[in-house]
């Protein structure tokens, strides 16, 4: 039984590229990148989702939203 999934890369943009080969060779999608920042690490570190104070991200995780009901067949 095929169960649907993808990857959130969370602090995109450092270290090695092995979650990136590794899902390129699973054939595994990618549905999320969200880079490593200081402002998203502060907002964090406060418990603040930085989605409130960067708003652009708010249609971000919206479209994350949606690819997730569409690997689900929704």
């Amino acid at each position: 039984m095929e169960i649907p999934h993808g990857v959130v890369v969370n602090r995109a943009g450092i270290g090695d590229k092995k979650v990136y080969e590794y899902c390129e060779e699973k054939g595994i999608p990618i549905l999320l990148e969200i880079p490593y920042k200081r402002k998203i690490a502060e907002l964090y570190s406060k418990g603040i989702p930085f989605s409130l104070e960067m708003p652009d991200w708010t249609n971000k995780f919206q479209k994350l939203f949606e690819d997730v009901k569409r690997l689900r067949g929704n």
